[in-house]
Parts: C-alpha cells; sequence; structure tokens
C-alpha cells in the first residue's frame, strides 16, 4: 500500500492534483482511497489531499501524517513525514522545484506548476501510465497544455533544474521520449 499526501494553499490545485491521481489509478484498476481536506471559507487556507492505493482492497484508508511521497506546494503546513519530499518552497528534505514558475516560463502561466508537479507525482508513484488514461483524466482546459506540462514534470529530475529546465525552449521537443505517457503528435 502507498500513501501519499499533496499539501498546499487554497489555489494551487491540490483538490485537482488528488483528485486526477485518483481517477487515473482507479482507472488503471488499482483500489484508491482520496480524502480532501480544505477550508473553504478562507482564501489562501491550507488544502490537503490524502491518497492511499493498492493493488488488494485497502483494510484502512487512513492516511495520517506520515506518507510514502509528500508534495508540498506551500511552506505552509508542516507537520508531515515521508519517505519522500518534493517541495515549492521552503525547507525540504529532498527535492526543491518551483512548480509556479516553471510553469510560468516553459507555458506561460503559472497555473500550469499543477500539472507539472501531477507529472512528477506520477514518477515517484511509479507506475506505468497509458496515454490514453492520462488524456482521459486531464482537466479539459486547456488540455494539451495540462498534458505537456504533465509529461515536463514527468520527465523533470534534479540535474534538469541543473542543465537549465528553465530555459523557454519548445516545450514539445522535451517529450520525445519512450517514457510513459508520452503522445506523440
Amino acid at each position: 500500500m502507498k500513501k501519499v499526501i499533496v499539501s498546499g494553499e487554497g489555489g494551487q490545485g491540490v483538490r485537482v492534483i488528488g483528485h486526477t491521481l485518483a481517477v487515473l489509478l482507479t482507472n488503471l484498476g488499482y483500489e484508491v482511497s482520496l480524502l480532501n481536506d480544505y477550508d473553504s471559507s478562507v482564501r489562501g487556507a491550507m488544502s490537503v489531499a490524502y491518497l492511499v492505493f493498492d493493488d488488494k482492497p485497502i483494510d484502512n484508508p487512513v492516511v495520517g501524517n506520515d506518507a510514502d511521497i509528500l508534495l508540498k506546494l506551500s511552506d505552509k503546513g508542516d507537520g508531515f513525514a515521508s519517505e519522500k519530499t518534493v517541495c515549492q518552497t521552503g525547507l525540504c528534505t529532498d527535492e526543491q522545484i518551483p512548480f509556479e514558475q516553471l510553469g510560468e516560463e516553459r507555458f506561460g502561466k503559472a497555473i500550469f506548476g499543477n500539472m507539472i508537479a501531477l507529472g512528477k507525482l506520477i514518477a515517484l508513484v511509479g507506475i506505468e501510465i497509458p496515454d490514453e488514461a492520462l488524456m482521459k483524466v486531464l482537466p479539459l482546459k486547456y488540455r494539451d497544455e495540462n498534458l505537456l506540462a504533465t509529461h515536463y514534470g514527468y520527465s523533470l529530475t534534479e540535474g534538469d533544474l541543473g542543465r537549465g529546465a528553465r530555459s523557454k525552449k519548445n516545450p514539445e521537443r522535451d517529450f520525445a521520449s519512450n517514457r510513459p505517457g508520452y503522445l506523440p503528435k
């Protein structure tokens, strides 16, 4: 059983990332439990998605504050423990990736940072994702850009950040690989 926590502030796409990953895993035949915890009355309040998945029935879907993978989109909301942590800002134990900045620089809008984060999360989960399955679950608005941003996040490495992943090259050129999720034109 794998446990994933996605945390951030309202508006950063925590619920979209959690829901999209949950539907994707369900469509691939996994047992999935997703709990979204957020305060809808306060703009910018913390939002957390707790996701558990397995290929066997899940006896206890409670994630708690520990996870196999923690994706932090904000430096708020400490108190989580994980084996692998990926952060956008703040103190980070494993990887720090400026998702919103990459979204702005690579795709023209910071909002695509959440799809870059989703792609990175899919890579960390370590599951083969068929292109058809990915297309079915991505948000319809800006579907092509969302697909490219997800592929970009999937293939993003720490080395890429050091080698200029923030360059303004044509993002389509970065996805010509045999990795799961690549959709040939």
